[in-house]
C-alpha cells in the first residue's frame, strides 16, 4: 500500500528522514502558504511529534545583528513599536518594515534575522514598561508572520 502524499510530494517516511532544522523549513513553508493543502502538511509534521527546531538567532557578532540592534535603540524605533501596538498590531510590525529597508533580501530570507528581531523587540517593549500580552498575526505584507501583542505595564 502506497503512503499517503501531501503537498509538494512528501510522505511520512521522507518527512521523518529529515533533520529538525529541515522539517521546520517545510513547516515553515506549509504554513506559510496559508491554503488547505499547506495547512495540512503543517499538521501532519506537528502530529508526527519529531522534532522541528526552529531557527536561534544571530550571533553578536554578524553584521547584520548589529545593524538591527543600531535600528531598535533609534528614537524612530520606540515611536514605531508604541505607534504598532497602538494599532492593535505586536510591536513588531513597527520594525518591520525598517529591518527590511536596511537589510533588504538578506533580512526577509533569513530565519535567524527574523528571530533575532522578535528576540530585539521584547528586549526592547519590556524596557518600555510593557507586558506580554497575546500572539498575533500580522497582515501578509510583513516579513515576520507574526509577533507578540503587548500592552502597558
Amino acid at each position: 500500500m502506497e503512503e499517503e502524499r501531501f503537498i509538494g510530494g512528501w510522505t511520512r517516511s521522507k518527512l521523518t528522514e529529515r533533520t529538525p532544522a529541515e522539517r521546520y523549513a517545510i513547516w515553515k513553508r506549509a504554513k506559510g502558504l496559508r491554503t488547505a493543502d499547506g495547512n495540512q502538511l503543517a499538521r501532519e509534521i506537528e502530529r508526527l511529534g519529531l522534532p522541528y527546531a526552529e531557527p536561534g538567532e544571530l550571533n553578536a557578532a554578524d553584521p547584520m545583528r548589529e545593524v538591527m540592534v543600531e535600528i531598535v535603540n533609534s528614537p524612530e524605533a520606540r515611536s514605531a513599536v508604541i505607534e504598532a501596538t497602538l494599532d492593535g498590531l505586536p510591536a513588531i510590525a513597527g520594525l518591520d518594515p525598517m529591518f527590511h529597508d536596511a537589510l533588504g533580501s538578506a533580512y526577509r530570507k533569513s530565519d535567524e534575522a527574523i528571530a533575532t528581531a522578535q528576540l530585539l523587540v521584547a528586549e526592547l517593549m519590556t524596557a518600555l514598561g510593557y507586558v506580554e500580552a497575546a500572539r498575533k498575526d500580522l497582515p501578509s505584507r510583513y516579513v515576520a508572520r507574526g509577533g507578540v501583542f503587548w500592552k502597558g505595564g
